[in-house]
């Protein structure tokens, strides 16, 4: 699928179909605070360039349903633009072990 953020970046970007295990692990190291391996490890699974590893690791919500820019908390749906800042989200409904 082909999104892009209103917010941050001009251009389209192909989003990887990532898999709940993949959701899941960068979920966890975004939480974690390491964004250079969520990075990594997005441009070692599916070769993409950095700027689209970067763009995928910022737009990953840490909790389901609020906004990772503005924490308005009422999302609804995968990849969604919060109807307050217009951020994009990654909101994935996941549960970490």
């Amino acid at each position: 699928m082909i999104k892009s953020c209103k917010r941050c970046v001009k251009r389209a970007y192909q989003i990887p179909e990532f898999t709940i295990e993949e959701k899941k692990l960068l979920t966890a190291l975004k939480i974690d605070h390491k964004f250079l391996e969520a990075i990594d490890k997005i441009r070692t699974l599916y070769s993409v360039e950095l700027i689209d590893a970067k763009f995928s690791v910022m737009h990953i919500n840490t909790i389901y349903g609020k906004c990772n820019r503005c924490n308005a908390d009422y999302l609804n749906g995968e990849y969604v633009e919060c109807p307050k800042c217009k951020s994009l989200n990654f909101n994935w409904e996941i549960k970490n072990e």
